[in-house]
């Protein structure tokens, strides 16, 4: 996948690059160039997947061919291995609490 600054002043970088970077030349933020979808069936199974294997097809498609497949499977594996739970506050309402992981914010879960 490709990804573009926000400024539209920098050329189009690769997940490599726009994650060592981090900021485009032009101080722009890196953007992929499109969001994937995903598939309905995906999402009605999610309940039955453990939270590494959600977060390894989300990301999937961002890195591409970029990082080989067992490889990041490896890497996200190591990095969410927490549980950020589903909670629920009433019958339609519930909450996914994100300040479950190693530095107790929600950066940790995405």
């Amino acid at each position: 996948m490709k990804y573009f600054s926000t400024n539209k002043q920098s050329p189009i970088a690769d997940f490599m690059e726009a994650t060592v970077k981090g900021q485009a030349p032009d101080r722009g933020l890196y953007f992929p160039e499109k969001i994937p979808q995903l598939s309905d069936s995906f999402i009605a199974d999610l309940k039955n997947k453990p939270n590494s294997e959600i977060a390894f097809e989300v990301i999937k498609p961002y890195v591409g061919s970029t990082i080989p497949d067992e490889e990041l499977f490896s890497i996200v594996s190591e990095t969410v291995n927490f549980d950020f739970p589903l909670v629920k506050v009433s019958d339609s309402v519930y909450t996914l609490e994100l300040f479950h992981g190693p530095t107790l914010a929600f950066k940790d879960v995405g």
